[in-house]
């Protein structure tokens, strides 16, 4: 009874070093990519004002192309839309 107590100890002793080698691997894999993301993170908010500190293009409409849109709108604001008859048909080729 003894001898098999003392082999079981052993062989859970044996499963847990096993366990915690691989969990070192598993941490250490984790700290790298957290460690990579937290750089990349870094690294892009430290980006982010400098793209903002370049000059950047205005668009501003010009005259001529803002009085055709108004009349463009305009016309369609008073154009007259034909009110639906009971007497229409829904396909004309019939």
């Amino acid at each position: 009874m003894h001898f098999s107590r003392s082999r079981f100890l052993h062989l859970a002793v044996a499963a847990l070093a096993v366990m915690a080698s691989g969990a070192a691997a598993v941490v250490d894999r984790v700290t790298t990519v957290c460690t990579a993301v937290y750089r990349f993170t870094c690294d892009f908010v430290a980006s982010v004002p400098a793209a903002f500190e370049q000059p950047a293009l205005q668009l501003v409409a010009r005259p001529v192309e803002l009085l055709q849109f108004c009349a463009y709108a305009l016309r369609l604001a008073k154009r007259e839309r034909p009110r639906m008859m009971p007497g229409w048909r829904m396909c004309p080729s019939t």
